[in-house]
């Protein structure tokens, strides 16, 4: 297992990517041409992927998701194609959280950077004045959950940033693009906005500590983690009630 070949898929976001790696060498990651171009170029990425890495899709031990919270169309793309190849390949599947992926970016933000802030909030629009959010602190130079992923209003992740003692956070993710004024306070700063998208890259490095740990999942069970049911879904089952 140590030197499989891996193919990481984000397609959580606006902006899609993949990348793939053989054990713990990373070897290259292909950003879609623009948003929400998921569909369109994910198998044409990984077949050039699997060029760079003189390889065949028979030759994928495993394949690394980001399974949500985030685009419902997106989410379900990622799950799709791994399902496909743990079907076809027996490939091993990990399914990450996308909050995750996410944090994965200040990994190398805080080499560059001589300011790093005490912890860092991820956050994603889940429509309607709701977020999805989660809170890292930095423990021995690591960036460990201590809050989420939930669904919660900006002013009650105020709040409990607040309440909890956080007075120096950082906040990125793809919630802040057009909501970022919802979450100032004297506590909390903007993070670079290029570190607001989850990557292939990040998602990468976070499967493989969720692969060394034995986190694989079912293809048969595994499904988009929606914290939210997508509006359509919602009205039917308003519908549904009497």
């Amino acid at each position: 297992m140590g030197h499989e070949l891996i193919i990481a898929i984000e397609t959580s976001g606006r902006l899609g990517s993949a990348a793939i790696g053989r054990g713990d060498d990373f070897i290259l990651e292909i950003p879609f041409s623009g948003k929400m171009r998921h569909g369109a170029e994910l198998f044409s990425a990984i077949e050039a992927l699997l060029g760079e890495a003189k390889a065949s899709a028979g030759d994928i031990g495993q394949v690394y998701i980001t399974a949500g919270p985030g685009s419902f169309t997106g989410l379900r793309i990622a799950v799709t194609a791994a399902k496909m190849l743990g079907f076809a390949q027996k490939a091993k599947i990990i399914a990450a959280d996308t909050m995750d992926v996410i944090a994965e970016n200040l990994s190398g933000y805080t080499q560059e950077n001589k300011k790093i802030p005490d912890c860092i909030c991820t956050v994603l629009d889940a429509k309607k004045d709701f977020f999805y959010a989660a809170v890292f602190d930095r423990v021995d130079g690591q960036w460990q959950k201590c809050f989420g992923t939930e669904i919660v209003t900006s002013e009650q992740l105020l709040d409990w940033l607040s309440e909890n003692g956080r007075h120096d956070v950082g906040l990125l993710g793809e919630g802040l693009v057009y909501y970022s004024g919802k979450f100032v306070s004297p506590s909390t700063s903007l993070l670079n906005e290029s570190c607001w998208s989850a990557t292939a890259a990040g998602l990468f490095r976070v499967g493989r500590r969720m692969a060394a740990a034995g986190l694989f999942v079912d293809p048969l069970t595994l499904t988009p983690t929606y914290l939210r049911p997508p509006d359509a879904i919602q009205m039917r089952q308003r519908r549904k009630k009497p």
